[in-house]
């Protein structure tokens, strides 16, 4: 089994290069998913996998959003607080949401989704907290080359990309807890953007992934992009509704 050594969405460079966002595609993404879902204004709005809150700031200042966000890691949430005080960033992960039945209008899953320890059961608590008529919304990573991806659950560290399966297995996922996918779009570009950022601060991505994780080295960081190339990992944006009771409850699981 393959052992978490570190997790890579604390890195501070890539907090530097997503100026304060810990994914491809920045805001341009998040206005993209609100406009596709149609949430409106006042709504409730829960952003699962925070950060430090700056797209949180975004939705509640910019968006008029009753927004929440919660984050597993203390060390960013702690940024977060410090650099936003009063800011509602609240420590959970999840597969274990702090919220009541039917209490939001929509989730956001940005680049969140595929680090949980199961998604399956992630996705369940977000059918949970969401109203009837409630919204997901999730940009995350996925495998164009899915007899590829194995490979990505040995590797060293934490991050969206040791999680990325197949669009067909991601569709059966949502499908699978209750949701209707209504709308999916390929932004593998965005992730290349990221990629480039990476290189033009690292000179390369071997150097990057090298020191991220505990026995640093350009010859980890090749095993790491070797890993990488087979899966080509690709970025989506999709939004889904509840479409009726999820399979774990309509089989009595």
């Amino acid at each position: 089994m393959p052992v978490e050594i570190c997790r890579l969405y604390e890195n501070p460079s890539l907090r530097e290069i997503g100026g304060g966002l810990i994914r491809p595609g920045g805001l341009e993404l998040t206005k993209k998913a609100l406009a596709v879902s149609a949430l409106k204004p006042g709504g409730r709005l829960l952003d699962i996998g925070c950060g430090t809150g700056a797209a949180l700031r975004y939705l509640i200042d910019h968006c008029g959003f009753r927004a929440v966000g919660i984050d597993p890691s203390m060390l960013l949430l702690s940024e977060g607080r410090a650099k936003n005080p009063g800011l509602p960033l609240a420590g959970a992960t999840g597969t274990l949401l702090p919220f009541a039945d039917r209490s939001m209008d929509g989730v956001l899953a940005e680049c969140s989704l595929s680090v949980m320890s199961d998604v399956e059961e992630a996705l369940g608590e977000c059918f949970r907290v969401l109203d009837s008529e409630g919204a997901l919304l999730i940009h995350d990573v996925y495998a164009r080359n899915p007899p590829g991806a194995a490979g990505l659950r040995e590797l060293p560290f934490k991050s969206c990309l040791t999680g990325a399966v197949s669009k067909e297995q991601w569709i059966e996922r949502f499908e699978g807890c209750g949701f209707n996918v209504i709308f999916w779009e390929d932004h593998s570009r965005a992730l290349k953007e990221f990629a480039a950022r990476l290189i033009f601060e690292h000179g390369r991505l071997e150097t990057f992934w090298g020191c991220s994780t505990e026995t640093p080295g350009l010859e980890q960081g090749a095993r790491i992009q070797s890993a990488l190339f087979s899966a080509r990992p690709g970025y989506f944006l999709a939004v889904a509704r509840k479409a009726g009771e999820p399979f774990s409850a309509r089989s009595g699981r």
